[in-house]
């Protein structure tokens, strides 16, 4: 794929069955939460998963035994990858009380924020990190809003 005229180029791939995803939305959050950010050039992947594959890839990279929502890998020089948990989406959001689209959203948020210096591992970071989210979905507004993001995979 060659990237559009900001340099900025992002590929979702669907390895999960379970919802209907529309990546070219995925994408486009993507692509704006990264020219928020200040990226001229970038090359992001995103891979949307089940849990099994997420808690299989977390064991691996992070040596913790489950599933999570979302792991990003910063290769350097404006690559990188996110890998998403689509069924955390859906069960955070109803923890949440919010809509899957949005967790997703946010969870590309978070994941661009990681590949831009973020961390979440101690209180202060994530106060920083939950700053950082806040200020960007805000200033993202009816991107992040759209419900036709995800729909359920017929049986």
């Amino acid at each position: 794929m060659i990237p559009d005229s900001t340099g900025i180029e992002v590929v979702v791939s669907n390895r999960q069955r379970r919802l209907r995803i529309n990546g070219r939305k995925v994408a486009g959050i993507a692509k704006q939460a990264l020219a928020l950010t200040g990226s001229r050039r970038f090359h992001l992947g995103i891979a949307l998963v089940d849990d099994a594959t997420i808690a299989k890839l977390n064991s691996q990279y992070h040596k913790t035994p489950g599933p999570t929502d979302i792991l990003s890998f910063d290769y350097g020089e404006g690559q990188g990858e996110l890998i998403i948990s689509v069924e955390h989406a859906v069960a955070q959001a109803r923890q949440y009380r919010t809509t899957p689209a949005r967790e997703l959203a946010l969870y590309v948020v978070h994941g661009i924020l990681h590949l831009h210096g973020y961390d979440d591992r101690t209180a202060p970071q994530r106060r920083r990190m939950r700053a950082a989210e806040r200020r960007l979905t805000r200033r993202m507004g009816r991107c992040i809003e759209r419900n036709e993001l995800i729909s359920r995979a017929s049986a």
